[in-house]
């Protein structure tokens, strides 16, 4: 089951979807090459825009690579990105700290 999050952009709103196991792989890749890489700054970045393009694409069937890159802000890929993490369970949701919502307060047992 694919889950999804719908991101304001600069593009419109953009919904991202769950990676695959494949898609997994390759992210996990990128990971592993950036800790042995000298790629710094926005060079570093623009290795992950074919995931997020992979997460998006699911949704968006008609959106390019080239419309993606040339339309996000970095300001939008950081909160897109951080959506495709949370989505593919590989970043704790911030749901109501993000929004100001009060969490449920921690009940000691009696």
């Amino acid at each position: 089951m694919l889950k999804q999050q719908t991101i304001p952009t600069s593009l419109g709103p953009l919904t991202v979807s769950s990676l695959t196991l494949g898609e997994l792989r390759q992210l996990d890749q990128l990971f592993a090459s950036a800790r042995a890489d000298n790629t710094s700054g926005i060079g570093s970045l623009l290795k992950y825009m074919p995931i997020i393009f992979a997460s998006a694409r699911k949704v968006h069937q008609d959106l390019t690579l080239d419309q993606l890159e040339n339309g996000l802000t970095l300001d939008d890929f950081n909160a897109v990105f951080g959506a495709v993490l949370e989505v593919s369970g590989l970043k704790k949701s911030s749901a109501g700290e993000d929004r100001g919502e009060e969490q449920p307060a921690q009940v000691a047992p009696v």
